[in-house]
């Protein structure tokens, strides 16, 4: 196998790779390359998340093979030109003008990409890419994003009580997928770097597929949809009640987490204002709002992962609404939402 490269065009796809491989399993920081219908396709995964990066056009070759992606950043950094490829099968070659590299090659690890699907819809890229942020805003690790397709389109996390839910008006065939929280974040940091207006969202046999300036795949699972339908219900009967500033908010719940990331947080309203109280066996703190709620409620969260949500929210003005279960915590737009149960 031998071919020319771009050097900048290795180095984009490189980044990109770097994004979606993330930094914490060092066993996934690697790079596949492969013959794909006429051209070389460079490829990286966090495990679940793959991306599909096509480089240049180059001869047919049955050869695919894997390199560590640090030692190929390393190399690149300072190139600038073309880099010449080729391999003997068991090594990889690279040169640019007066330096070589010579790396052992490893077997092509990503054999499962889909490149076939059925498309479910088209989106905003930067609507989809702030949405998911939203969404995945208060999560940690071992937690999912669920994700719904049919006479709406909705994504949906929780952790901790708190439920994020975005609400689209985007009709489609109906589908579901869960993906893990790594995934999403790695996703995110990805679609910040591509440049298309567009993503378009399909399913394949095994992974939910997403293209815009390239290919990615996502493994998953389907969903029981009875969440939704719970969540829709409690959305329709909810009621406004109450608006106010996130600025004015921001400053109590910076104050409750004095113990801690851990911080629980009460959350309490009447027609005196709203209280916020947080304590430990040895500490409480009380705060008091100087705004009037017309409806009573309470609920306790977690205040360091509220903030995190409600600065994802995309608006400084916000409106509360209750329903039977939950106190809702939305914009003008009504399109993203924090659930908070009620007590």
């Amino acid at each position: 196998m031998r071919l020319k490269i771009n050097v900048d065009e290795m180095k984009k796809a490189l980044k990109l790779i770097d994004k979606v491989v993330g930094s914490v399993e060092k066993i996934n920081r690697k790079v596949g390359f492969s013959y794909n219908s006429g051209y070389l396709s460079m490829f990286g995964s966090d495990g679940c998340l793959t991306v599909k990066f096509v480089v240049s056009e180059m001869n047919p070759t049955t050869l695919s093979f894997t390199l560590p992606l640090d030692i190929l950043k390393f190399f690149v950094y300072e190139l600038s030109g073309d880099i010449n490829i080729y391999s003997d099968g068991r090594y990889v070659f690279l040169k640019a003008k007066d330096e070589n590299l010579k790396l052992k090659i490893e077997d092509f690890h990503l054999k499962d990409f889909e490149d076939r699907y059925e498309k479910l819809l088209d989106i905003s890229r930067s609507t989809f890419l702030n949405d998911l942020d939203f969404v995945s805003s208060h999560l940690e690790e071992g937690n999912f994003v669920d994700l719904f397709f049919g006479n709406g389109f909705r994504l949906v996390a929780e952790n901790n009580g708190i439920i994020n839910y975005v609400r689209r008006d985007k009709k489609s065939s109906t589908f579901s997928w869960r993906i893990p929280y790594y995934s999403s974040r790695h996703l995110i940091k990805a679609l910040q770097l591509l440049k298309g207006r567009e993503i378009e969202l399909g399913y394949g046999l095994r992974h939910m597929v997403l293209k815009s300036d390239q290919l990615f795949n996502v493994c998953g699972e389907n969903l029981n949809e009875e969440m939704i339908y719970l969540l829709e219900e409690e959305f329709s009967n909810a009621k406004e009640f109450m608006r106010i500033s996130l600025k004015n908010l921001k400053r109590f719940l910076r104050r409750s987490m004095i113990s801690g990331r851990y911080s629980r947080l009460k959350l309490a309203g009447n027609s005196a204002g709203l209280f916020f109280f947080a304590s430990s066996s040895d500490m409480e703190y009380k705060g008091h709002l100087e705004i009037s709620s017309p409806e009573k409620f309470q609920t306790i969260t977690n205040a360091y992962f509220l903030r995190s949500a409600l600065n994802r929210l995309g608006s400084e003005n916000l409106i509360f609404l209750k329903s039977r279960k939950y106190l809702l915590i939305s914009t003008i737009n009504k399109k993203r939402f924090i659930f908070l149960p009620l007590y």
